[in-house]
């Protein structure tokens, strides 16, 4: 086993590695996975954001009334005292993000000026310039009184009362708006399956790198040559090469999965037994593809900082067309045609399907089963492509194979 040996530490001599792609990618996944809110609204209600305001109401009239009344249903009033430091000190200590000053007389003034088409009186706001609360805010006033204007210019002999009592029902009528739910259910179980979905950068990008650099260790011409003159039988040597890589790639997916389950035991627990099995289970045939893809790259004799950057490369894209940065029915058509050639797809397939899952049937079971094993097929694909390009690498002049052999005769 001193192969295996030599394969564990080279990858043990470049810890960087392990730190930076399997430790701090996964904890990046943890913490975004627990900023995100997943679930805790009820059905599909929506709630607005509510601004908090104050208004100075200097007219008490019916119209300023009207208006001030419409505002509380658009956020949250807060008292302000009517001076000119309570209502700097309210901006600047964030009390109330929008502050609107109704001057005395502006309800006659403005019934007058849009019943002769003059132009309108003004109202004093205070809001601060760095929030857009403040300006959304003062949107929606400005929507009120161009409201207002229209009709008290239509209808000349409307009185204040009117003019509110028309403006309140046109600001009344509003689109239907309802949420919809991309890629499943929504719930604290999803959280899980984020940090899965993120984990393709993980895996993909620290195994890749991992087993590269065992493989290009192993693979120098130098080490090369004297391998195949020694003793060892070529099986057992690529036996033990396999088990070295095979080892890192399961610590590496021993980490992310143990990782996630601890951290995210509350949202492990909404997931059936099943369903999560068939979730570890996929989790662990994506593993091999990184595994595969890294082997490929240590036979193509693919350099330690080439590894890294196609490492990083292949882990971002794929897991970007996995929907790990944004949901997956987001994206346009064509790219969703693309990632369905793409590993990463079938994986999050399996992920949310045994999230998903309640019952165990052949029904709903045989689809996860058959996602893992399309991610079985790609491993097999790319490894077999590996095999031929290693057996073709021995055979070659620069490995000291039969190509080799031929040039020195040759030369002779």
């Amino acid at each position: 086993m001193q192969v295996f040996r030599i394969a564990i530490k080279t990858v043990l001599r470049h810890p960087m590695y392990l730190l930076v792609y399997a430790g701090f990618l996964s904890l990046m996944g943890v913490f975004i996975a627990s900023s995100l809110t997943f679930g805790g609204s009820n059905g599909n209600e929506f709630s607005p954001y509510e601004t908090k305001f104050a208004v100075i109401d200097r007219d008490a009239s019916a119209f300023s009334e009207g208006l001030t009344a419409y505002l509380r249903k658009q956020g949250t009033e807060v008292a302000v005292e009517d001076s000119p430091m309570a209502l700097q000190d309210a901006v600047a200590k964030g009390q109330s993000s929008y502050t609107l000053i109704i001057p005395e007389g502006f309800g006659e003034a403005f019934a007058e000026a849009a019943r002769a088409g003059d132009e309108l009186p003004t109202m004093e706001t205070v809001y601060s310039y760095y929030s857009t609360e403040g300006n959304l805010m003062d949107q929606v006033v400005n929507e009120y009184l161009g409201i207002a204007r229209a009709y008290a210019g239509l209808e000349g002999a409307a009185s204040l009362d009117d003019i509110v009592q028309h403006t309140d029902e046109i600001m009344a009528e509003a689109a239907e708006a309802d949420s919809v739910q991309v890629g499943g259910t929504s719930s604290e179980a999803q959280r899980f399956v984020f940090f899965l979905q993120w984990g393709t950068y993980t895996l993909f990008a620290s195994i890749i790198v991992c087993v590269g650099v065992l493989m290009t260790t192993l693979n120098r011409t130098d080490l090369r040559r004297r391998n195949l003159v020694s003793p060892l039988p070529s099986l057992s040597y690529g036996l033990q090469v396999a088990a070295g890589s095979l080892l890192v790639m399961v610590a590496v997916w021993l980490w992310t999965i143990c990782l996630g389950l601890t951290v995210f035991h509350e949202a492990v627990s909404m997931i059936s037994g099943t369903g999560l099995a068939l979730m570890i289970a996929a989790s662990f045939a994506f593993a091999t593809i990184p595994l595969s893809v890294g082997y490929l790259l240590g036979q193509l004799g693919v350099g330690e900082f080439a590894s890294n950057a196609l490492g990083n490369i292949l882990g971002m894209v794929i897991s970007f067309l996995g929907g790990a940065w944004i949901a997956f029915d987001l994206l346009d058509p064509a790219v969703q045609t693309v990632a369905h050639f793409l590993p990463a797809y079938w994986y999050t397939n399996a992920l949310q399907s045994a999230a998903d899952l309640t019952v165990a049937s052949s029904d709903t079971v045989l689809p996860i089963l058959a996602n893992i094993g399309v991610m079985l097929l790609f491993t097999v694909a790319i490894f077999a492509v590996a095999l031929v390009v290693g057996r073709l690498r021995v055979q070659s002049a620069e490995a000291g194979g039969n190509a080799g052999a031929a040039r020195a005769t040759t030369r002779a």
